[in-house]
C-alpha cells in the first residue's frame, strides 16, 4: 500500500512529536542542564513543521511547504544553540538569527515571484547542510573519547550533513522537482531520514543528559564540599595513577603536607564560619596558583595535599614558599577587625617520592617534615629526610 504524501507527513509529524514530547520531559526532570529547552523547543518546530507541510494550514502549497522549509531551519538553529550551551559555550546571538531569518524571507520571497521550487528546496538543502555540519563540528572537536553519547550526536549529524548535500546536488537531475511539483519519491526519502535522525538525536540527548549527571554526581563524590578540593579517597585513586605514570616516565613526583598555623584559635576568635572562610580561601588560592595537573587535596580538618607531577624537590619548595607568602598576605584581609592576636600563616612540609616507597610512605614523611616545620616556631616549609 502507498501511502497518500499528505498522510505521510502527518504521520512523521506525530512520530516527531513523540520526540518531542520526551525532549520535554528531559526538560522538566532537569531544568537546571543548560540547553535541553532549547532541545524541547527545536523538536515541537520540527513536529510543527511536518504538520504544516502535511496538512497545508489553510494555506497555498507552495507558502505551507516555504513555512514548513523555514521551520526546519529553525529548529535546526535552536539544536545548534542548544549544543553550544549544553557544551558551556556562548549561544547564537539574536544577530545571528536575525540575519539568518532576513536571508530566508529574502530567498522564499524570491522564489516564489520567480515560481522556483528548485531554488527554493536548494536553498533549503544548502541551509540545513551548512547547521548540520556546524553541530557536527561542535560535537565533534576536542570531545574526549569517552562522551559516547556525544560522538555519536555529532556522527549523527554529519551524516545529515551529507544526505543534505547529495539532496541538494540531485535536486537538478529531479524532473518533477524541475517541472515545480513535488518529488514523491525524494519527498518520501526526506521525510524517512528525518525521521531517523530526530530519533537518533533524541536518544543520544538523554543519553548525553545522563552522562553529564553521572559526572556532576562523580565530582560530587570526589570532591570535599566545602572547599571544592578532592576528598581523601579521590587523592587516593588519582595519586596511585600519578605514581605509576611517574616511574614510567622516569619523572619527579614531590608533595606538600600543609596545615594552617593556630587553626584552633582562629575557629575561636572568628567563630566557625570565620574559619570556614579562612579554608575557602586558601583552597581558592591554591587553585589560582598550582597547575591543571596538580592534585590538590583537603587532608582532614585545616590539613591539606598537594601532589606535584614532575616537580623536583626543590621546584616543589618554590610552590609552597608561594602557597605560604600568598595565604600571610590574603589571610590578612579577613581579620578587618583585628580579632586575632597573631597574623594567619601556614606551615609546609615536602617529600619527594622515592624510588622504593608508596604515597602512604611519601605522606609520613612529608607529616614529619610539616611537625618539624611547627616545632622550628611556624610559617615555614621545611624539606622532608630520604
Amino acid at each position: 500500500m502507498i501511502l497518500d504524501l499528505h498522510t505521510m507527513l502527518v504521520a512523521v509529524a506525530v512520530a516527531t512529536a513523540c520526540c518531542a514530547i520526551a525532549r520535554i520531559v528531559l526538560y522538566i526532570l532537569h531544568p537546571g542542564l543548560a540547553g535541553l529547552g532549547y532541545w524541547a523547543w527545536a523538536s515541537v518546530i520540527g513536529a510543527a513543521s511536518f504538520a504544516v507541510a502535511g496538512t497545508g494550514a489553510g494555506m497555498p502549497e507552495g507558502w505551507s511547504l516555504s513555512l514548513a522549509h523555514g521551520l526546519v531551519v529553525a529548529g535546526f538553529c535552536l539544536v545548534w544553540d542548544g549544543f553550544r550551551r549544553f557544551l558551556g559555550r556562548p549561544g547564537l546571538t539574536s544577530r545571528f538569527y536575525l540575519g539568518l531569518g532576513g536571508a530566508a524571507v529574502v530567498m522564499i520571497v524570491g522564489s516564489h515571484l520567480a515560481g522556483s521550487l528548485h531554488l527554493r528546496a536548494t536553498f533549503n538543502s544548502a541551509l540545513v547542510m551548512a547547521i548540520s555540519a556546524a553541530i557536527a563540528r561542535e560535537l565533534l572537536w576536542r570531545t574526549p573519547p569517552h562522551r559516547l553519547a556525544m560522538r555519536l550526536a555529532g556522527w549523527v549529524y554529519f551524516a545529515n550533513a551529507l544526505f543534505f548535500l547529495v539532496r541538494g546536488l540531485s535536486i537538478g537531475f529531479d524532473l518533477e522537482f524541475m517541472a515545480g511539483k513535488m518529488s514523491y519519491g525524494m519527498t518520501v526519502v526526506a521525510s524517512m531520514w528525518w525521521l531517523c535522525v530526530t530519533i537518533s538525536v533524541t536518544l543520544c540527548m538523554v543519553l548525553m543528559a545522563s552522562e553529564r549527571l553521572q559526572a556532576d554526581l562523580n565530582e560530587q563524590a570526589s570532591r570535599d564540599p566545602l572547599t571544592g578540593a578532592l576528598n581523601r579517597r579521590a587523592f587516593a585513586s588519582l595519586g596511585e595513577r600519578e605514581i605509576v605514570r611517574a616511574r614510567r616516565t622516569a619523572s619527579p613526583l614531590s608533595l606538600l603536607m600543609i596545615d594552617m598555623d593556630h587553626f584552633k584559635q582562629i575557629n575561636d576568635c572568628l567563630g566557625h564560619g570565620g574559619g570556614d572562610e579562612v579554608l575557602v580561601l586558601f583552597a581558592t588560592l591554591a587553585g589560582r596558583i598550582l597547575r591543571a595537573e596538580d592534585l590538590f587535596c583537603r587532608f582532614g580538618g585545616e590539613e591539606f595535599l598537594a601532589l606535584l607531577p614532575s616537580s623536583s624537590l626543590m621546584e616543589a619548595m618554590g610552590v609552597a614558599e608561594r602557597l605560604r607568602a600568598a595565604f600571610s598576605a590574603e589571610g590578612a584581609g579577613l581579620d578587618s577587625e583585628g580579632k586575632l592576636p597573631f597574623p594567619m600563616t601556614l606551615s609546609v612540609g615536602i617529600a619527594a617520592l622515592a624510588a622504593d616507597e608508596d604515597m602512604e610512605a611519601a605522606i609520613r614523611r612529608a607529616d614529619a617534615a610539616l611537625y618539624r616545620a611547627k616545632d622550628l616556631g611556624r610559617n615555614r616549609c621545611e624539606l622532608a629526610g630520604g
